[in-house]
């Protein structure tokens, strides 16, 4: 088409000028629709390289819709797993805390059950020190030279004393022992007296070994029976 464009407008001038008025008048006819096809042509041609472009315009677009998407989708990506690690995070932190706030509890419970035991304990050595003194005086009194009616009202000290223990002691048998080898006696004579004093000196010096307490008072005459051992 662009062919003949070119050759019509070469040739015009000769038309025109060797044609008769009749033979022009069909000659412009041609020439006009030569033209108007020229012209739709041409309209046609931009119209094509007009789609032309905006079908690459829009696959340009395209691309770059799906490049920023792709873009999206990473950074979308990216966020969730931060959220996920800090959501791990958080739960691992909440863990340690319960772990924490558990041994916390525990020291509690045995800080509390410490002072608890160390209350009984207490208790338990305050009755023992009771009781050994009770025992340091009975073995401090108990002498063979006293008078008669003296020492049997000190004996039977000494056997409600025993009787006492041994039922307070159940669990202790050698205190136990020591409880049930004291009797009573109407008439006590002096190695009965001796014996009952020994006696009482050996439940006071077994209070004193079992619970840890202080080294009572020793009488004389335990001292001087040491002291005369070889």
């Amino acid at each position: 088409m662009k062919h003949r464009a070119v050759v019509l407008f070469a040739v015009l001038p000769l038309l025109v000028a060797g044609c008769a008025n009749k033979e022009a008048d069909a000659l412009r006819t041609d020439i006009a629709k030569l033209e108007q096809e020229l012209v739709e042509t041409t309209v046609v041609e931009k119209a094509r390289q007009e789609a032309a472009d905006a079908e690459a315009a829009l696959e340009a677009s395209r691309v770059a819709l799906d490049e920023a998407r792709a873009g999206f989708a990473k950074l979308e990506a990216e966020r969730d797993a931060t959220r996920a690690a800090n959501d791990a995070e958080v739960a691992r932190n909440a863990k340690l805390r319960g772990e924490i706030d558990a041994v916390a509890r525990r020291a509690q419970q045995r800080a509390a059950r410490g002072q608890e035991l160390d209350a009984q304990i207490a208790s338990v050595r305050e009755r023992a020190t009771f009781l050994r003194d009770q025992a340091a005086v009975l073995a401090r009194e108990i002498r063979p030279g006293d008078v008669t009616w003296a020492s049997k009202r000190r004996l039977d000290s000494l056997a409600e004393f025993a009787e006492r223990i041994a039922v307070e002691y159940p669990d202790d048998p050698a205190l136990a022992d020591l409880a049930h080898a004291v009797v009573r006696v109407e008439v006590p004579v002096a190695g009965q007296v001796r014996a009952a004093g020994e006696q009482a000196a050996r439940i006071r010096d077994r209070f004193t070994a079992v619970y840890e307490l202080p080294s009572p008072e020793v009488t004389a005459r335990e001292t001087t029976a040491r002291e005369d051992k070889p």
